[in-house]
């Protein structure tokens, strides 16, 4: 199959329109964290997603197919290139609501949520098939992969706040 029957196809028609759309939203948004904290936010979210789907999708578990072809083409480079600016969405939206205390797991069930939902559109437009896979299996990745990142997140955020206002930091006294 040629280049441009595969550029072609709804699922990766999709997925160009969800690139064009998230980078594009991404690119008008105010920056509220250093672009190395974006960077790093980024690569975890790749690198999360990109391990689980080499355990769970591949054998011996073989549990869906990301897009129509069981091997890797074009649309699957252009699947991994979503996962990054959802890692960065994340971590923008959890600086702009300020998220703390009690509220740390109301968003992270809200963002597994959103990422259930996106990818039931995914399921829809054939970017994921599933085998022995459901929704709920994901919802429950979700929440697991979204406390990482908030872990993360949040060591990223005090090192970058302890270095962007080093006078605040405590000096130990023995």
């Amino acid at each position: 199959m040629s280049h441009l029957e595969v550029l072609l196809q709804r699922n990766t028609l999709f997925t160009l329109v969800c690139l064009v759309l998230s980078y594009g939203f991404m690119w008008v948004l105010p920056s509220n964290m250093p672009k190395s904290v974006s960077i790093i936010m980024m690569l975890f979210s790749l690198n999360t997603a990109k391990s689980l789907d080499t355990i769970i999708a591949v054998p011996p578990f073989d549990l869906y197919n990301t897009n129509i072809y069981p091997y890797f083409d074009l649309a699957d480079i252009l699947t991994w290139c979503l996962y990054p600016v959802f890692g960065y969405f994340f971590a923008y939206y959890y600086i702009r609501f300020r998220i703390r205390g009690l509220m740390i797991p109301v968003y992270i069930l809200c963002s597994s949520l959103i990422g259930t939902a996106y990818e039931s559109l995914n399921v829809y437009f054939d970017v994921f098939q599933y085998r022995h896979w459901k929704l709920s299996y994901s919802f429950c990745v979700y929440l697991i992969v979204q406390t990482l990142c908030v872990l993360v997140f949040t060591k990223l955020k005090k090192h970058w706040i302890d270095q962007k206002y080093p006078s605040t930091r405590r000096i130990d006294r023995t």
